[in-house]
């Protein structure tokens, strides 16, 4: 629903914002809604982004990325903080389907949005897939392989991980933010308006999606679904 200009906030609680229009009628809008709404238009400011790079004794060093100079050629990514969570975010991206075969990868499993949502656990989650019986074999040529084998900047294969679904929000939420800093990464991907892999598994034949388009989360087809896959590690 559109609000007009005399619209007025007239409570908040943890999950909804109640507004009031001009006639009095509440209306009931929630939190995560207004925020993947607002998302894709948030500007990139001080603060919440910068460019990570590695020291001489291998310490992640975090510059303001508007402080970042197109000529370097040592970045390791884009690092974000949201909500008291923090993420690395890779500066390169594949388009890959999730896996080979159908079956479970041992990561976190869920059918239910919510709970997919809050799912932060992509570091393990791409571990227990690419060691489990069903993918093992699967290697870079797929979404947790290709990221588990993902070096770049000093941080080596093993240190990167498919995000969870979670941790794609955490993108999302960020999007142009992120996309302004990696324009200063030399060689660098933009984040692309698509749909990307998450590591967070809905039953055997499905993982997670997020759709960067809009916000939207919803299961796709493990075998055949081939997205966008961005390695993420931590900081």
């Amino acid at each position: 629903m559109k609000l007009n200009e005399s619209a007025q906030i007239n409570s908040i609680s943890d999950e909804y914002i109640i507004l009031m229009d001009a006639n009095g009628n509440p209306l009931k809008i929630a939190k995560t809604d207004l925020a993947n709404a607002l998302a894709p238009s948030a500007p990139a400011t001080k603060g919440e982004v910068w460019i990570v790079y590695l020291d001489s004794d291998k310490n992640k060093i975090l510059i303001p990325w508007e402080q970042w100079s197109t000529s370097r050629t040592d970045a390791v990514g884009v690092a974000i903080m949201s909500g008291g969570k923090r993420l690395l975010i890779a500066p390169h991206e594949s388009s890959l389907p999730w896996s080979s075969d159908v079956g479970s990868g041992g990561a976190v499993t869920a059918t239910v949005k919510a709970t997919a949502d809050n799912d932060y656990a992509g570091q393990s989650n791409t571990n227990n897939v690419v060691t489990s019986a069903a993918f093992a074999g699967d290697g870079d040529s797929y979404a947790p392989g290709y990221c588990a084998a993902y070096s770049n900047g000093g941080v080596t294969a093993g240190s990167w991980w498919l995000p969870s679904l979670g941790e794609l929000g955490l993108i999302y939420e960020k999007f142009s933010a992120i996309n302004a800093a990696l324009d200063k990464i030399n060689g660098a991907i933009k984040l692309t308006r698509g749909p990307y892999h998450s590591s967070t598994e809905y039953s055997a034949k499905y993982a997670w999606t997020l759709f960067s388009q809009s916000g939207f989360r919803a299961s796709s087809i493990k075998t055949t679904s081939k997205y966008r896959v961005r390695p993420v590690t931590s900081f």
